[in-house]
């Protein structure tokens, strides 16, 4: 048990110390609002499609194609995004913060905390499958994340709606996809793995350099957007979609695969996909397309914050249910 606490800790306390550098930053005034904005921009668009990049030509996926597995994660995002999209739909009174709220309550962590928690549960499994088989999750369920992330922002996008074009709404939808920096990355390093193109030493040292600068720099810029509004309705909304994220989805996800027939680390790997914090890409989406940014930074460091414990908890059941 100590040791999976530390696990956790450990994956999870950098985040929540360069948000509070953040903080510490705009409150000393060194840095602004423009510098957030042109930062969550250079994340967005250049760090994190570089990062997937890196990560997924890096990845041994050559044996591991489940396509059973695959499936089943990738119908399962896809189904619990429209049931979280429609619930919120119909329920929240404030509809600007809708698409936010959504955003938040189903986007994984899955480019930043997802690659090193499996290898840490899974570096030295008996079965060397096990690892490069979460990693391919990790690539499929990112462009799936992505893809629905732009539906939704689309749908809500409210200066469309203003203007009237909705009949090029289908249109609108898939160049929003397609442009999709993020997309780009993950499909290009899907290319490049399974066509086995090299990539030349000095292009993978310069890209895996700056892939580096997505978790601190955007950590930086969520600690410098946080904004206590009270414990009004939107803080209510952030509380919610927290805890749809780190209990009701991973705990929902875990039951179904289960009743599929679901076993050992297939529901191991199911469970750490599901139960990870909100996604650092889902905030910076939110804040770049127009997103209520204060949901999405509040909701990003509390499940950051938090998950170091509820990790650590459906860990340890595992491992007392046998699972593990």
């Amino acid at each position: 048990m100590l040791e999976q606490v530390i696990l956790s800790i450990d994956i999870t306390m950098p985040f929540i110390l360069l948000a509070l550098l953040g903080i510490l930053l705009k409150r000393r005034g060194m840095i602004n609002d423009e510098f957030i904005k042109q930062g969550n921009k250079v994340i967005f668009y250049f760090a994190i499609p570089v990062s997937l990049f890196i990560q997924i030509y890096a990845a041994d996926l050559s044996d591991v194609f489940d396509v059973r597995f695959l499936a089943f994660n990738s119908l399962w995002l896809v189904g619990f995004f429209i049931v979280v999209w429609v619930v919120a739909s119909k329920f929240m009174k404030d509809k600007d913060s809708v698409s936010s709220f959504a955003n938040s309550a189903y986007r994984s962590s899955l480019s930043v905390v997802g690659p090193p928690l499996l290898t840490l549960m899974f570096e030295y499994a008996y079965d060397s499958n096990i690892l490069p088989k979460g990693i391919l999750a990790v690539a499929v369920l990112l462009i799936i994340s992505y893809v629905t992330a732009s539906i939704l922002f689309a749908v809500h996008d409210s200066k469309s709606n203003k203007n009237g074009t909705k009949r090029f709404f289908i249109l609108g939808v898939f160049i929003s996809i397609i442009k999709n920096p993020i997309i780009i990355g993950v499909v290009a390093g899907l290319i490049f793995n399974f066509s086995g193109l090299p990539l030349p030493t000095f292009a993978n040292n310069t890209l895996t350099s700056f892939s580096r600068i997505v978790m601190p720099l955007a950590m930086i810029c969520v600690g410098a957007n946080l904004r206590f509004h009270g414990f009004d309705k939107k803080f209510k909304y952030v509380l919610i979609s927290a805890f749809v994220k780190l209990v009701v989805m991973p705990i929902a996800a875990v039951i179904v695969a289960y009743l599929f027939g679901f076993r050992g680390s297939d529901l191991t790997i199911i469970l750490i996909l599901n139960a990870l914090p909100m996604a650092v890409g889902a905030y910076v989406m939110q804040a770049e397309l127009g997103g209520d940014s204060y949901i999405g930074a509040s909701v990003l460091m509390l499940t950051m914050t938090l998950s170091a414990v509820t990790l650590t908890l459906y860990i340890f059941l595992f491992r007392v249910m046998g699972f593990l």
